[in-house]
């Protein structure tokens, strides 16, 4: 199954728009530091990454940019993630928060070994969470992520188990 940019940007805008609570509940802005562990088809990662979102008590959109390298292969992505709390009703009074989300972005890879190659594409796929709030400032959010690549050539899809610190501003 693929997306053309114009489906994904007509998701997010259904996304932003489709609960009404995200219209009158006071929105969070922040921001955030993220380590992952990322599969590449056949090769693996440590990758390091900055995060800026907002978010309401139901919805949150986040933009990431991760960096990783691995021997002679260096990856660079760019990555929007849509999330919906599950179950909030049920973990209202706890501060653990599970998310259901849909991700896209784009990724560049480049193999310096021999010939230097560079691939460029889109990445879209479904993520899945917990974020644990510690106070009003600050949570830490566990969550993986598995995505497929649009117009990559070695990259054929992507899985991420990440690990992040928000910092909440107004």
């Amino acid at each position: 199954m693929r997306f053309s940019i114009k489906t994904v940007l007509i998701l997010f805008l259904f996304n932003l728009t489709a609960g009404a609570d995200i219209l009158t509940d006071k929105m969070y802005s922040f921001i955030g530091v993220q380590s992952s562990y990322t599969d590449y088809d056949n090769e693996s990662a440590p990758t390091i990454g900055f995060k800026y979102g907002k978010q309401t008590d139901t919805w949150r959109t986040a933009i990431s940019y991760n960096y990783a390298q691995n021997s002679d292969d260096r990856y660079q992505s760019l990555i929007m993630q849509i999330d919906a709390g599950v179950l909030t009703e049920l973990f209202r009074d706890i501060p653990l928060k599970p998310y259901l989300g849909f991700s896209f972005g784009v990724m560049e890879h480049r193999n310096s070994a021999n010939a230097p190659s560079k691939d460029r594409g889109y990445l879209y796929g479904l993520n899945a969470g917990f974020n644990y709030v510690i106070n009003n400032s600050f949570d830490v959010d566990f969550g993986c992520r598995y995505m497929d690549g649009d117009k990559l050539e070695y990259v054929g899809s992507r899985g991420d188990i990440t690990l992040s610190l928000h910092y909440y501003f107004e």
